[in-house]
């Protein structure tokens, strides 16, 4: 055997069953943290609290009052409102842009709305990067993955975030868990959902009138467009 190529790996017995375990391991922490989770949801349906967050969320003029209601601290708590529904997945968020063009204007309210949209971001995949990241590395699949991820997942978040349709929560949840750079995150996040942050806070502060129509169809061509081009690029580098 030459001496450049490497041994053959012969794992001992308590190398194996620590192998085991990890494994063993890895399988009961999704099934606790799934349980958990459900757990979590029912409690908060079960005692009212979820309901009433839901409500809060999706009731423009609730949010309005609360945030008015906090006086000089509304900017505040417009910003935490923020946070909160972007962790909280399946809170609504429309609303809550919607009520920070009526309560700051379309200027101040298009600047905190995507500050606080940017830091709940930003708190979610904190969160998915630091306890769900180890359930899914590992494996050869996720290996390509994280390869797809580093290479084209700053320009897949742009573009997603470029499209209100889809999951605020989930692309900060799902990029997370995968090996895209925070930095690079942040930034994608941060200039694709500027777009649509702003066509929902000036909803809510500007006056009725054409201009409503124009950035909604403004919005929709654009996020087309990036869409579109996205996939043409994607193919051909594929080729």
């Amino acid at each position: 055997m030459s001496s450049l190529e490497p041994a053959p790996r012969q794992p001992g017995r308590l190398l194996r069953a620590l192998v085991r375990a990890l494994t063993v391991w890895g399988l009961a922490g999704w099934l606790l943290s799934a349980v958990a989770l459900g757990t979590a949801v029912l409690a908060l349906w079960w005692s009212g609290e979820g309901r009433l967050l839901w409500e809060l969320f999706s009731d423009r003029e609730r949010i309005q009052q609360t945030v008015q209601g906090a006086g000089l601290l509304a900017p505040a708590v417009y910003v935490l409102l923020l946070v909160v529904q972007a962790i909280v997945a399946p809170l609504p968020a429309p609303a809550v842009a919607v009520a920070g063009g009526y309560c700051f204007g379309v200027f101040e309210g298009f600047v905190l709305t995507w500050l606080g949209a940017l830091l709940g971001g930003a708190g979610s995949f904190a969160l998915s990067r630091r306890f769900g990241r180890r359930f899914v590395a590992g494996s050869d699949r996720a290996r390509r993955l994280d390869r797809y991820a580093e290479e084209h997942g700053a320009l897949m978040i742009f573009v997603l975030r470029l499209i209100p349709l889809i999951s605020f929560d989930a692309i900060s949840y799902a990029a997370g868990l995968s090996a895209i750079p925070f930095k690079k995150f942040l930034l994608a996040t941060a200039l694709g959902m500027a777009p649509g942050t702003f066509v929902f806070v000036y909803l809510g502060g500007a006056s009725p009138g054409p201009g409503i129509y124009v950035a909604l169809g403004g919005l929709a061509i654009f996020a087309t467009v990036a869409y579109a081009c996205l996939r043409r690029y994607l193919r051909n580098r594929n080729r």
